[in-house]
């Protein structure tokens, strides 16, 4: 279920991405979101996003990425507006290898491995709270998505 919810989600931002305005946010700027940060406080920090989209209940905030190869774009998920439930970043290439090695170095453990599908659960650097990641490839595309660990699990149980 929340793999396929997954899918769908990722699904749905690929197609937004080529259609965003082309307003880049600082790379410095994005680092210092973190999961279960206000909304407010968000776009105080990245700047107003590029398109917002509403994908299966969730506020889906898109910003594009210029000169941070191969970091394409950044996409900011919010239920019902409130503080940021989790973040997805789209790379160009597969550098889903490079990025499990990274997780694991932080501490990382890996909860789910499906051919190009990979699921971890680890701590935000920032916060300390609980978090899941989901690492994904599609064609020449890899996809980060972290989501605060209670709210998954809630939209995983439905």
């Amino acid at each position: 279920p929340m793999k396929a919810y997954l899918t769908v989600l990722f699904s749905g931002i690929l197609l937004l991405v080529g259609t965003t305005a082309s307003f880049a946010i600082e790379l410095a700027a994005l680092d210092r979101v973190s999961v279960l940060m206000p909304k407010a406080e968000v776009v105080a920090i990245l700047g107003a996003p590029d398109k917002v989209t509403d994908l299966e209940g969730l506020a889906v905030e898109l910003y594009q990425i210029h000169n941070a190869a191969p970091l394409l774009s950044v996409g900011l998920f919010y239920e019902h507006e409130r503080a940021l439930a989790g973040n997805t970043l789209i790379f160009k290439g597969n550098t889903a290898a490079a990025t499990l090695a990274r997780l694991k170095q932080h501490g990382f453990r890996t909860l789910e491995e499906k051919g190009d599908y990979l699921r971890l659960e680890g701590k935000d650097d920032d916060t300390g709270r609980p978090v899941i990641v989901t690492i994904s490839r599609l064609e020449d595309l890899t996809t980060v998505t972290t989501f605060e660990k209670a709210f998954y699990e809630q939209r995983s149980n439905r």
